[in-house]
C-alpha cells in the first residue's frame, strides 16, 4: 500500500495542479491583453467581481480603478 501511495499521490497532485488552473479562469483573454492584469485584480472568486472589477465594468479604465 505504501509504495502505491508514494506513486499515486504525486501524480494526483501534478494532474490537479494542471487541471484546476485551466478551469478557474473566468475573465476573457481580451481583457487580459487590454489591461495586462491577471484575473485576481478584478475577481474575488469565480465570476464575482471585487471593488476594482466593479469599477472597471463601468469605467473601462483599470488605472483609474486601481488608484481608488
Amino acid at each position: 500500500m505504501s509504495k502505491k501511495l508514494k506513486l499515486v499521490l504525486p501524480v494526483l497532485v501534478l494532474v490537479g495542479g494542471m487541471v484546476v488552473p485551466a478551469t478557474v479562469s473566468f475573465a476573457t483573454p481580451a481583457y487580459g491583453k487590454a489591461t495586462g492584469a491577471k484575473c485576481a485584480v478584478c475577481h474575488t472568486t469565480g465570476k464575482n467581481l471585487n471593488k476594482v472589477g466593479e469599477c472597471y465594468k463601468t469605467k473601462k479604465d483599470l488605472k483609474v480603478c486601481q488608484a481608488n
